[in-house]
């Protein structure tokens, strides 16, 4: 209960210390605004790391945040409390340095989900759909799913349990991912239901050196404007 608690509070120095000495590691330089916690057994904010007001973790194992990755607001981010128990690696959120988590989306981890460093799932109202019944066998089964590093995931996408987007790649908004077929998929542009692979992708987006951009294309005049987002 105090975990909770404390997690509602603002984001501050003092905030981040008492869920330090509560067992979550959130650094000193991490910035953890208020959001609903509940029954998460580790919290992990890395320097520089962002975790938006407003989100609900839920019934998580762990979620862990490395440097400068960040989580916008209005998540939804849980699993089966059965995978916590069963999946030694299930129930479990992870976005490795700067990767990003943008708002309104819906997660569940029950098998677990992981972005890769720069990955961005970006847009409005995603879901990860990560466990489901198995029909062979008439059972719940989760499966990971795993965002390669410098990957795009476009807005209203449905990512099911197993998917995995491949590294430097894009999945098309509206989009369906299944379980993934072959151990290493082709990356570059995945769209379609199921999303199937259309060809090659490439942009400066793929290069960056930051979490997110701040800069706003103008197309009429061929224009960049630095920093004003």
């Amino acid at each position: 209960m105090a975990l909770l608690i404390i997690w509602v509070l603002p984001a501050s120095g003092a905030k981040n210390a008492l869920l330090r000495a509560l067992g979550h590691a959130v650094d000193a330089r991490a910035t953890a605004r208020s959001n609903l916690v509940w029954r998460v057994g580790r919290f992990t904010v890395a320097p520089d790391a962002r975790v938006g007001r407003w989100n609900v973790f839920k019934n998580l194992r762990e979620v862990r945040l490395g440097e400068s990755a960040a989580i916008g607001r209005w998540n939804l981010f849980s699993a089966h409390p059965v995978f916590v128990r069963l999946l030694p690696d299930g129930a479990s959120l992870r976005l490795d340095s700067h990767a990003k988590i943008t708002s309104r989306h819906q997660l569940d981890c029950s098998g677990s989900v992981t972005l890769g460093a720069f990955a961005s799932l970006a847009g409005h109202q995603s879901r990860v759909m990560s466990h489901s019944v198995d029909l062979a066998h008439d059972a719940q089964a989760a499966f990971p799913v795993r965002i390669g590093e410098r990957s795009f995931v476009g807005t209203r996408v449905l990512i099911l349990g197993g998917a995995v987007l491949p590294a430097r790649s894009v999945l098309g908004a509206g989009s369906v991912l299944v379980r993934s077929r072959a151990a290493d998929p082709e990356p570059g542009l995945w769209a379609g239901v199921p999303a199937r692979h259309r060809g090659p992708v490439s942009g400066a987006w793929f290069d960056r050196e930051r979490t997110s951009t701040g800069d706003v294309w103008l197309a009429d005049t061929d224009t960049i404007v630095k920093g004003v987002v």
